[in-house]
């Protein structure tokens, strides 16, 4: 799958690559295109544009090891299974109870914060309990995965959707709030629906196949066995007459009784943890308690998502920042003790990729000495863990290889390809029309995989806009955007999921393509809405 989903990605680039001999790269500035001529992707640049663009976002790979290395301490001191057995006994007769909660939970916290990657260390947690309850691998990412990126399209105060569309078009953190809500709460009951009808499906598909599977394989073993049997008697046959006319058959015999069971399997409901082999967990040996674990995990959590919203720029509070300065400014005999200790790391509400690094790296750490896991134990299971994280990582940073590229391009100011594009698309009408934006939008989401950059570019558009139409234009963009990422292999964390599943791309899109197009008619129904309103 992982190769797969590889491929997918090279297609992508191969489109654009194909784009950029045809289409010339222009800028869009006060209601004018200026064209610079075709910037095609050359040969060597073939090679080079992927290295760099996995240089360049590398960080991303970063956080999701990261996060496998953290599971692979918490499944180590066998405090993790611990709380995935006691979440499935809990939820025991009411499995689709818990899928609905799933999706509730991913796609609220979404919304509110928009920070999907923090969220998306809990995807494992939720996907073994998910898993032990015998739930289908595309279920398992719908309800996660999938419902990170719903919280997205109908994103209320999420600072790195609804935040970037505010400071950058202009707009209020309550912008168009009710539509957004109304928006939420249907996108989840219908995903809700979704996934309980195609869980039940799949799941009764799953086990007609391992059936199957089970018969082809004791007949291949029975047809195996026959035929070492009558080689085994042949060789017999062709021995001297005494030793033929012996009435012993040892070799018949021993081939025969050739036992065929195979030794049961013993996974554990921690499968989606992605531990690269099996460890002998602290639970193997005494009884431990899960609390200390579960109190460090979800506080890691809550101060990440406080630390990585914007505070300041979503509602002007700058609380952090006056804790921050305080904090910094104790001194110990004229010695700014705390500016030395703490220095590096950024205040409250400002926090990036680099500080959720250090934050599960020390929540790791803390774990396993609570737990009394030894310095090589410790090691040698966030490195088991991180492991299998690695395909998942490398694809992460890969599926923005063509964000690197225009990134560069609007660095260099040479223009892209993509402005050309849009500037034919919204000559189509005069001022701000639903359609028209949001398929501008839309072809735009398949480029550029982060909202920021994607509003930067659409801004020089939009801006010739009636001002009484930012509200709307704000509202379908984000919108149009979360449900793009939930369908381009451009999507980092759709590669990311997709990756961790063992799901490819065409699985997923023959799952989620119908969800995706209510989506997208539903956000163009309530734009429209609005406009009229």
């Amino acid at each position: 799958m992982k190769k797969k989903l590889l491929k997918v990605i090279g297609i992508s680039f191969l489109i654009y690559v194909i784009l950029s001999w045809i289409i010339p790269v222009g800028t869009y500035s006060n209601g004018e295109l200026t064209t610079n001529g075709i910037d095609p992707v050359g040969l060597i640049d073939l090679f080079n544009t992927p290295i760099n663009a996995f240089i360049t976002f590398i960080l991303y790979g970063v956080v999701f090891v990261t996060i496998g290395g953290l599971y692979g301490v918490m499944e180590k001191t066998g405090a993790l299974e611990k709380v995935t057995d006691s979440m499935s006994r809990v939820f025991k007769g009411k499995e689709k109870g818990f899928l609905i909660l799933t999706v509730i939970l991913f796609a609220v916290l979404s919304s509110l914060t928009g920070l999907i990657l923090p969220l998306f260390a809990l995807v494992p947690l939720f996907a073994a309990v998910l898993f032990a309850m015998n739930y289908d691998k595309l279920t398992v990412v719908a309800s996660t995965v999938g419902s990170l990126l719903v919280g997205s399209v109908a994103s209320t105060y999420g600072f790195n959707i609804t935040g970037y569309t505010k400071n950058l078009l202009g707009l209020d953190m309550n912008n168009q709030i009710v539509a957004k809500v109304i928006l939420l709460v249907i996108l989840i009951i219908i995903l809700i629906v979704i996934v309980l009808t195609s869980s039940k499906k799949n799941m009764k598909k799953e086990l007609k196949e391992a059936k199957t599977s089970k018969v082809e394989k004791e007949v291949k073993e029975v047809k195996e066995e026959i035929k070492e049997t009558k080689a085994s008697s042949t060789k017999t046959t062709k021995k001297t007459t005494k030793a033929s006319s012996s009435k012993k058959a040892p070799k018949t015999a021993k081939t025969g009784t050739k036992s065929t069971t195979k030794k049961k399997s013993t996974k554990s409901n921690t499968k989606a943890f992605a531990v690269s082999k099996p460890v002998k967990k602290v639970s193997e040996k005494k009884k431990i308690s899960a609390v200390p674990m579960v109190i460090i995990f979800v506080l890691m959590i809550i101060i990440c998502l406080i630390g990585m919203y914007n505070w300041y720029y979503a509602f002007g509070i700058d609380t952090f920042s006056s804790i921050h300065e305080a904090i910094m400014g104790v001194e110990i005999k004229d010695f700014p003790i705390f500016e030395h200790l703490l220095s590096g790391i950024s205040e409250l509400g400002y926090w990036s990729n680099v500080e959720f690094v250090g934050a599960m790296l020390i929540a790791s750490a803390i774990i396993a000495w609570i737990y009394k896991l030894s310095l090589n134990d410790f090691i040698d299971s966030f490195v088991q863990g991180a492991k299998k994280w690695i395909p998942t990582a490398c694809l992460a940073a890969l599926a923005s290889v063509i964000l690197y590229i225009l990134y560069q391009a609007s660095y260099a100011g040479t223009g892209t390809l993509v402005d050309t594009i849009n500037a034919k698309v919204f000559e189509l009408t005069d001022g701000f029309n639903v359609m028209t934006t949001g398929v501008a939008t839309l072809i735009g989401s398949f480029f550029y995989n982060d909202l920021y950059y994607l509003l930067a570019d659409l801004s020089m558009f939009v801006n010739g806009f009636d001002a009484a139409t930012f509200t709307n234009v704000g509202f379908l963009i984000q919108s149009i955007y979360g449900v793009a990422m939930l369908i381009f292999p451009t999507s980092v964390f759709l590669i990311a999921g997709l990756s961790i599943f063992n799901v490819s791309y065409k699985e997923w899109m023959k799952y989620i393509w119908k969800f995706a197009l209510i989506a997208f008619l539903l956000v163009l129904l309530a734009s429209g809405i609005i406009t009229l309103l």
